[in-house]
């Protein structure tokens, strides 16, 4: 970090001392410099920025590693993540606060697993069981899918309108101290295009989780029990 605060140090010298030259040529020269300084502070400063999320999201990598998993997905902050241990029947939930902290995880065993939506903008967009007695009970704040052919049309219609701050995975599962769990994908203050690669990339992670969780919920139907509504 010295040396690129160096180089925006030199960009601005360079910069001011082109107004105390009377040659124009020298004045254009100099400002070609300052330009050409500035430039390279902005690439270097990228890939320090690049360097320190590489080095971040290895070391959360090696944070998680102490949970048994196959399949894991992890926050843009780094700061919460999914997993899933197909071995031993498993689902965890992780969580920290600081960056440079170890994860608090909490465990569920698949048959623990009840409900499970995606929300965009605080509404369901995709529910499993789309029957459920829980799924009957969702709050006023989002839709209930009653006809999802009815649904998919109308989200098709306001694809192009429609701008998305927030893209949640939400899942029930069977606790007492806490039987709603809500996973964060997508969550701006500026709304993105649904049209945006970004968001199709977060939305297409989305997807293959939930799809992930409905089919264990769906392998371990037999076994789920009511717990309440959703909050």
């Amino acid at each position: 970090m010295f040396m690129i605060g160096y180089i925006f140090l030199l960009a601005i010298a360079f910069f001011v001392l082109a107004f105390f030259l009377g040659s124009t040529l020298m004045v254009g020269s100099y400002i070609l410099m300052a330009i050409l300084m500035f430039a390279w502070g902005c690439i270097e400063l990228k890939k320090e920025r690049d360097r320190r999320k590489e080095e971040d999201l290895e070391e959360t990598e090696d944070f998680l590693n102490v949970i048994p998993h196959t399949k894991k997905t992890v926050s843009e902050d780094l700061l919460n993540a999914l997993l899933i241990d197909e071995n031993n029947n498993t689902f965890y939930v992780a969580k920290r606060e600081y960056i440079d902290e170890s994860f608090i995880y909490k465990a569920y065993d698949f048959s623990k697993l009840l409900e499970v939506a995606i929300l965009e903008n605080g509404k369901v967009k995709y529910l499993f069981p789309k029957d459920g007695t829980i799924g009957g009970n969702v709050s006023d704040s989002v839709r209930h899918l009653k006809d999802e052919e009815d649904i998919e049309s109308e989200d098709k219609e306001e694809t192009n309108l429609e701008e998305i701050k927030k893209l949640k995975l939400k899942i029930v599962v069977d606790d007492i101290s806490n039987h709603s769990i809500e996973y964060t994908f997508l969550e701006k203050e500026d709304a993105i295009d649904k049209d945006s690669d970004e968001y199709k990339d977060l939305y297409k992670e989305c997807t293959n989780w939930s799809q992930m969780i409905s089919l264990i919920i769906n392998q371990y139907k037999h076994e789920k029990r009511l717990i309440g509504p959703w909050f």
